[in-house]
């Protein structure tokens, strides 16, 4: 859950691509949640690092790793990663099929998509192909399977 944890929070202090997909009140909110556990007056040197876009992502991972191990024995804190997780997990969950900056080569067919069933259209995205390579040599399907029944 550490690794997990640390780039949820380097993601939201760097305003990551991915996350500008989500919801702007989750991502507004998320943001503030991990300001008020990371970029803390009382630690101006390691919050000027984290909040300056000079610094590399190594620095900031390590600083975020740091502070989360120091924050392993804070229950109030761990509650509240756990529930910021398990909502961030549900946001990225309306995003079904999709491969970014993926090089795939297989030498069959590639089929990106559900099998069977009935669509399920509450996705904000779902089969697609952002970046990247893909060589099939086989036959290549982008789309679901829908049994009409």
């Amino acid at each position: 859950m550490l690794e997990t944890a640390a780039k949820y929070i380097l993601d939201l202090l760097t305003e990551n691509e991915e996350l500008k997909k989500l919801p702007k009140e989750f991502t507004d909110e998320a943001a503030k949640w991990v300001k008020s556990w990371f970029l803390k007056p009382e630690d101006p040197k390691n919050t000027a690092k984290l909040e300056d876009p000079n610094k590399s992502m190594e620095v900031k991972k390590d600083i975020i790793q740091d502070k989360l191990d120091d924050l392993k024995a804070n229950a109030q804190f761990q509650k509240e990663l756990s529930e910021r997780l398990a909502a961030f997990e549900q946001q990225r969950a309306r995003f079904k099929n999709v491969v970014h900056d993926a090089n795939i080569e297989v030498k069959g067919n590639v089929h990106i998509g559900d099998k069977g069933g009935a669509s399920d259209d509450h996705y904000d995205e779902k089969n697609i192909v952002k970046g990247g390579t893909i060589k099939a040599g086989g036959d290549f399907r982008l789309g679901d399977d829908v049994d009409s029944k």
